[in-house]
């Protein structure tokens, strides 16, 4: 003799709710106002790259012919312009300022986190740290001016890595103490009880657990330094001594923009910092997972 199989009803506790089947409307809502900030920033740059192979005409033009064109990156990579001078520039400006954002940085970053220097010496040094990037750096152009031109540094790379390292230093130091930070103390006295000194400590255990932010603080440091206009602008004479960003602003003119080879320069000028940022993030990613810890 079978039975039917009883039917039982869960109750739920009083006040709980049964789960929704529908997302809730504030979920859509925010997924529609993600879509949104998602096409408003797309569609700019989309249309720079599509303006960059549209002969100037074209543009002005309120008609829908669109004529595809390459002339904007022939023009603008032309040897007798300066355009490729500049992309040399910025190259070697934001090459130099990462290199010695990331030597002073962690660096300092070591020191701050893990030697207890004196606090006559750390207070300043976070407080100038903290306070340098609060400052216009318009107010400062005429002191760095006066200061460049009296070490021969004006209109030359150096002097601009010099400066962009002035300005993303302090970002590097407070980061990369906080990454050093995160390292167990117990790693750093296990090496100096094996006999290796501070500086081996430094290099061999502590340096490599920070990947990470050394790779977060050189795209930070790159992504400054690749984009900065105003001491690229006042710090050299234009032409082919100054960086891709006065390049780039040089060609608005007062009676003429070529609006084609703005767009192919700014093209050109983002491919290095995205494909930077692919790489470097593929490059955090392996950081994070690798090198374990052997107990």
């Amino acid at each position: 003799m079978t039975s039917e199989p009883s039917t039982r009803t869960t109750v739920l506790p009083q006040g709980a709710r049964r789960p929704a089947r529908q997302r809730s409307r504030g979920s859509v809502l925010v997924d529609v106002i993600i879509l949104i900030t998602a096409i408003a920033t797309v569609i700019p740059i989309a249309w720079t790259l599509f303006q960059s192979f549209l002969p100037n005409r074209a543009i002005v033009n309120r008609s829908w012919d669109f004529p595809f064109w390459i002339g904007n990156f022939t023009e603008v990579l032309s040897p007798e312009g300066s355009f490729i001078a500049q992309i040399g520039n910025s190259l070697v400006i934001t090459a130099g300022t990462v290199l010695l954002c990331l030597i002073l940085g962690a660096l300092s970053g070591y020191a701050l986190a893990r030697l207890a220097p004196s606090k006559w010496l750390t207070v300043p040094a976070l407080v100038l740290a903290a306070f340098l990037p609060l400052v216009p750096p318009m107010t400062l152009v005429p002191g760095l001016y006066l200061t460049m031109g009296s070490l021969g540094l004006l209109g030359s790379n150096i002097g601009l890595i010099f400066i962009n390292t002035l300005f993303n230093l302090p970002f590097a130091v407070l980061l990369l103490r906080s990454f050093f930070s995160q390292i167990p103390e117990e790693l750093r006295e296990a090496a100096l009880v094996d006999g290796a000194s501070e500086a081996r400590a430094f290099f061999s255990v502590a340096l490599p657990l920070v990947r990470p932010g050394l790779a977060s603080v050189g795209i930070y440091v790159a992504i400054m330094a690749w984009n900065e206009f105003l001491f690229g602008l006042t710090m050299t004479s234009g032409g082919p001594s100054a960086p891709l960003t006065v390049g780039i602003a040089s060609l608005v003119q007062p009676f003429d923009v070529t609006w084609g080879e703005m767009a192919a320069a700014g093209t050109i000028a983002a491919v290095p910092i995205v494909v930077l940022a692919i790489v470097a993030n593929r490059y955090i990613v392996t950081g994070m997972t690798a090198g374990a810890v052997k107990g």
